[in-house]
């Protein structure tokens, strides 16, 4: 899955904090510890072999190591070293979990580890002082900065995925999401999403609506309008091409489809937004400062 696949993402993001913490060990045997929610780990200091269901990865310093929830995981050390780690959740639309939905690699280099530990040290300041003015705002800004690093060190690598040995009790469905978002372009029916997770699809519509909130078809669909909304926005393209690349039969379909779920159609919200970037607040002051 490439990091276009996943244009269709949008918010409103949100964050979730469970704990923040600094590690220092003169070895290391973890041996399938488990955690409801994601452990983030950056190593300062040190090496690392982890691993889950027998698939394993070294980790070193700068590296991020990356546990998924209700999935036992080992982490070994023979020297001393220190991680600086944390409990967290990233969502996007639909409260979705971002890197259960990216499909990220268990351990991920990044390319400026001091800045990273600066911003964890900030996180670790801020998260101390909950009673300080706008504190969850703080928060969930230093980690979403947190979070857009490792994403990046994901795609310099190639953004390659995590294997299904890391696939956790609530990942059950975040191949069948990332299926959809890597085959936004393609016709897809009810009965081929059901295939491709051994479910029949009265039973995927059920389990999945607990989960989400609404069927695979209909999170389909808004991903594809949700994908067809950012084109107008950005680029030039054509009715006909905004539909053939978000996988709607035509032009006159989108139209209609947007129109419903938007209230608008597709060349009037074009121009809406073309309008409201050209606007400008202070009229033509000629340049120089203010």
């Amino acid at each position: 899955m490439s990091m276009k696949r996943m244009e269709w993402l949008q918010g409103p993001w949100s964050v979730k904090l469970y704990s923040v913490n600094t590690a220092s060990y003169s070895s290391l045997d973890l041996i399938d510890r488990q955690f409801p929610n994601w452990i983030i780990s950056y190593i300062k200091e040190g090496g690392v072999i982890t691993g889950t269901g027998g698939v394993s990865y070294p980790a070193r310093a700068g590296d991020v190591m990356l546990h998924p929830p209700d999935l036992p995981f080992t982490e070994k050390a023979e020297t001393k070293g220190t991680h600086l780690w944390m409990q967290a959740a990233v969502f996007c639309s639909h409260h979705l979990d971002l890197l259960q939905l990216c499909r990220i690699a268990p351990v991920i280099t990044l390319s400026d580890p001091g800045r990273f530990e600066a911003l964890f040290h900030r996180l670790q300041q801020i998260w101390e002082k909950k009673d300080e003015a706008f504190w969850e705002l703080k928060l969930s800004s230093c980690m979403l900065q947190l979070t857009e690093m490792i994403l990046a060190g994901w795609e310099r690598a190639g953004c390659p995925e995590r294997p299904e040995a890391y696939d956790s009790v609530k990942d059950r469905f975040g191949r069948l999401i990332g299926l959809m978002t890597h085959r936004l372009h393609e016709k897809l029916g009810r009965e081929e999403l059901a295939a491709a997770v051994r479910l029949s699809p009265n039973y995927l519509d059920k389990a999945f609506g607990q989960r989400y909130g609404l069927t695979p078809m209909q999170m389909l669909r808004d991903m594809r309008l949700k994908r067809s909304r950012q084109l107008l926005e950005r680029t030039e393209a054509t009715l006909e091409s905004i539909a053939s690349q978000c996988g709607m039969t035509d032009a006159s379909y989108l139209s209609r489809q947007f129109k419903r779920a938007y209230g608008v159609q597709p060349g009037e919200y074009r121009e809406s937004v073309r309008s409201l970037q050209a606007e400008n607040p202070y009229g033509n002051t000629g340049g120089g400062g203010m």
